[in-house]
């Protein structure tokens, strides 16, 4: 009879080896994640950094009776029709004065006092549409609103109910 050789049993991989594949998955797992995530708030945020001003506007508003929310909307639009205004590319406008070389602090102080017209006309605005607002509003509705208000301080403070 011919001799056959003994069946040797298939290699059995090791505990080490099943274990690094279970931390593999996870990691990628993990990793895709959060890629996912940074990639949505990217998405979402993205185009929200024109619009911060709006949502600001919408904030607030939505916090108002309805005739004091239409007469703030309709005060803030107005102040804005004189001019828009824009951050983002102040913002990079900003970040390339501060990188250039050779450093240019005038047109950096420049850049700052822009900035800050642009501010003070925002705030200008919104504080334009609050007047309008309280104006539109029975004495009920700015007391509601000012209680409201304080609702909303530092936390740790004691704020009235």
């Amino acid at each position: 009879m011919a001799e056959t050789a003994p069946i040797s049993p298939a290699p059995q991989k090791s505990r080490m080896n099943r274990w690094l594949a279970i931390g593999l998955i996870i990691s990628v797992a993990f990793n895709l994640a959060f890629i996912g995530w940074g990639a949505t708030r990217f998405v979402k945020f993205r185009s929200m950094t024109e619009q911060s001003s709006v949502h600001f506007v919408d904030r607030i508003a939505r916090k108002l009776p309805d005739n004091a929310a239409r007469a703030f909307r309709q005060a803030v639009e107005n102040s804005r029709k004189s001019q828009a205004v824009s951050f983002s590319d102040l913002r990079r406008d900003i970040a390339s004065a501060l990188a250039a070389e050779p450093y240019d602090r005038a047109r950096l102080e420049a850049l700052l006092q822009e900035h800050r017209n642009r501010l003070d006309q925002f705030q200008t605005g919104i504080q334009a549409g609050l007047l309008a607002a309280a104006d539109a509003m029975t004495p009920e509705q700015r007391k509601h609103y000012a209680e409201h208000m304080l609702r909303h301080g530092p936390r740790g403070e004691r704020r009235p109910r």
